[in-house]
């Protein structure tokens, strides 16, 4: 699972400390999962002898899996909200992540002091949980950031900062379209022999690269960086403007995908060294935390 580093211009506890939260993080879900799964198989033969017996587990009866898998709905909301106990590890799996998801998005918006107020629209938000969900635990998100050069906020898309490289990622609607250049500025969309003109993409994916180009080097960080235009359900007929950008369409998806997936590269010093230079230059807008509030960096 990757981790979410940076969140539009919420406080991040990564930017308290970029070299110790990446790998407590990868320490503290390995733990947590190791004691889910055995609750979830202890739970799961224990309720198999009670079926056995007739005597199905009452309903005041509540294991540590079941207290696991409840989330909170948002404070307005005051209730709490049960998941079913998964059926297989598959299952266990899915659930897992999804509780992790929401607990990523506490550590992109809060630290031990500082509290920003969390959009509840990111819960529900497919393309933020797609990368943070499906990628490996050493990718470190930067989810629509806005980045400070000079006097000027620059909102971007996606950076990535894995283990090799920096993947600044433009994404494209996921619709069954056809995408074609018309010129420098223009591209076309092609929907059921209807054409809409759209601006070029990589318009604003060269501004986001030349924003985090311009970021490392000021800093000092030679680390590579990578221009990535996606459109998972749709296809680029456009030719490429640059030998650094590369399109990923309905043709070649997966295998880019499947590619990313197997990384299995650690976390590297130049790595983290790259995504500290990048949050030192993000927006930041936070409150102070409530003395009364007791918080801690534990799942």
């Amino acid at each position: 699972m990757a981790q979410l580093i940076k969140l539009q211009d919420y406080i991040s506890r990564y930017q308290n400390d970029i070299f110790r939260y990446p790998s407590q993080f990868i320490r503290l879900k390995k733990e947590n999962y190791k004691g889910v799964l055995n609750q979830w198989e202890q739970d799961k033969d224990q309720l198999t002898l009670e079926a056995e017996r007739d005597d199905w587990f009452e309903e005041d009866k509540e294991s540590k899996l079941k207290r696991f898998f409840q989330r909170k709905k948002p404070p307005e909301e005051e209730e709490v909200v049960t998941e079913p106990i998964p059926n297989s590890e598959l299952e266990l799996k899915q659930a897992f992540l999804n509780q992790i998801f929401d607990f990523q998005l506490k550590w992109a918006s809060s630290t031990l002091q500082e509290v920003s107020f969390l959009d509840q629209y990111y819960s529900t938000n497919a393309t933020l949980k797609y990368f943070l969900t499906r990628f490996p635990d050493t990718f470190l998100v930067m989810y629509e950031p806005l980045f400070k050069i000079q006097k000027a906020l620059i909102e971007v898309e996606v950076v990535i900062v894995t283990p090799t490289s920096v993947l600044c990622i433009s994404i494209l609607p996921e619709e069954e379209v056809t995408y074609d250049s018309l010129d420098q500025r223009k591209w076309v969309k092609n929907k059921n022999q209807q054409k809409t003109n759209i601006v070029n993409p990589n318009i604003s994916l060269n501004r986001m690269a030349n924003t985090v180009e311009s970021i490392l080097n000021q800093q000092e960080v030679d680390f590579p960086v990578h221009r990535i235009l996606l459109a998972r359900d749709a296809f680029i007929k456009a030719q490429t403007s640059s030998k650094h950008t590369t399109y990923v369409d309905r043709s070649n998806y997966e295998y880019w995908f499947e590619k990313q997936r197997k990384e299995q590269t650690p976390l590297k010093h130049q790595q983290l060294k790259a995504a500290g230079a990048l949050l030192e230059y993000t927006q930041v807008t936070s409150i102070k935390r409530p003395e009364w509030e007791s918080v801690s960096d534990d799942f």
